[in-house]
């Protein structure tokens, strides 16, 4: 899908283009706002609201660079705007389904160990501060550019190179610890 020609379309009308921009945005944009609060009711309704406020301005709405980019920070200046800030950035990250193997036992041991892997991740995660959870996310949830991040969390693209650092050197800082207490208590 080419976004900048869909939105160009959607800018002109088109609802069919406006239904994909939705089917194709609306998952990572839901995904996104269960990092910034837990509350879900929440986050469909500034969902709505996103997509509302852009179809009822899209003769005057500007051409965006990134569609993605546009509308992630879209619902984050939402959920922010609607939400308690106290609240903001609790939930953990979804697992991702892995592909079955050929045998039933080895799917199983496979599906056991991610198990085990995402809920190591997602605690290893959850101890970090607010804000490196959210560069986290960004950067290898939602696979945006440092530039991006910035833009999205309204800081400076310095400070995003700098909270993620601190964040891939706090998850190492964990890990080793988890794993020496894994080899002491064995």
């Amino acid at each position: 899908m080419d976004e900048q020609e869909v939105w160009g379309r959607f800018k002109a009308g088109s609802e069919d283009d406006f239904s994909l921009l939705y089917r194709h945005f609306a998952p990572i944009m839901l995904r996104y706002g269960n990092r910034i609060t837990p509350d879900k009711e929440l986050i469909r309704d500034c969902l709505q609201q996103v997509f509302f406020s852009i179809w009822k301005s899209r003769e005057t709405i500007g051409s965006p660079a990134s569609v993605q980019h546009y509308l992630l920070k879209a619902i984050r200046n939402e959920v922010i705007k609607r939400g308690n800030r106290a609240k903001l950035l609790e939930a953990l990250p979804e697992n991702y389904h892995f592909e079955s193997e050929d045998s039933y036992e080895q799917s199983l041991i496979q599906l056991q160990t991610a198990e085990l892997t995402r809920q190591r991740i997602s605690d290893l995660i959850s101890r970090l501060p607010a804000r490196q959870r959210e560069v986290i996310f960004l950067k290898y949830y939602a696979n945006l550019k440092y530039d991006e991040i910035a833009a999205i969390m309204n800081i400076g693209q310095e400070a995003v190179y700098k909270t993620t650092y601190k964040a891939i050197a706090r998850l190492q800082q964990l890990l080793r610890g988890t794993a020496l207490l894994f080899i002491l208590f064995f």
